[in-house]
């Protein structure tokens, strides 16, 4: 025998009545607490072995590797975090890669469009008829909107046979020109030779880099 269900409105309505009284005892006139307390250290969201490939104007990619990729979309300006540090490639119209960065941290800021790279930053540029270049520094800036980039501590550009060291380094974001608004002095080195000694460590070659530099410089 089948059993029927009897739709009871007054019996539906006093259950809604209960319910609502219960609430508004437990809840009062207290606002609901937000789940993010400080927008600015708390990420809405989190990618691991994260792996990207974006659009800058149009024809031209860049792509973007990094073990952990956070963003802030509430703070106050939005922005992504790469403290496991982050590899960059740009790439022409042709899939060719143009220049490449690595650091060992990275910040996005989504309402600039301003990177920050900081940590043995090393970026090359693969074009030019001198073979390339590579820059060394402690801490880099990327403008999109400018499409520049920049230092504001010191660095070191091996370009050809020549090593150049100084400081506010500044050139276009595929450092294709360049330039130092302050510089300390310039050797003439077998470029190949010292790509292959920074390999293993970057950070010390170039320290011992710009001492040579500044005796040489100023005898």
């Amino acid at each position: 025998m089948k059993q029927r269900h009897i739709f009871s409105f007054p019996a539906v309505l006093a259950v809604l009545l209960t319910a609502s009284t219960l609430c508004l005892s437990a809840c009062g006139d207290k606002e609901p607490e937000p789940t993010v307390k400080d927008p600015n250290t708390t990420p809405t969201q989190i990618s691991y072995n994260h792996r990207s490939i974006n659009s800058i104007d149009g024809k031209r990619q860049y792509r973007m590797e990094t073990p952990l990729l956070e963003r802030y979309e509430l703070a106050e300006e939005p922005f992504t975090e790469f403290r496991k540090g982050i590899k960059i490639e740009t790439y022409d119209t042709s899939l060719r890669v143009q220049s490449d960065l690595v650091a060992d941290y990275a910040r996005l800021n989504e309402v600039t469009e301003l990177w920050e790279a900081r940590g043995n930053v090393v970026a090359h540029n693969y074009t030019g008829e001198k073979g390339g270049r590579t820059l060394f520094t402690e801490r880099l800036y990327w403008d999109q909107k400018a499409k520049k980039i920049y230092s504001d501590t010191t660095a070191r550009v091996i370009d050809g046979g020549s090593v150049h060291v100084g400081r506010n380094f500044e050139a276009d974001e595929n450092f294709e020109t360049w330039t130092f608004h302050n510089t300390s002095g310039r050797i003439e080195v077998d470029a190949a030779t010292l790509r292959d000694s920074t390999a293993n460590g970057p950070t010390a070659t170039a320290d011992s880099l710009s001492a040579d530099t500044t005796r040489r410089a100023n005898p």
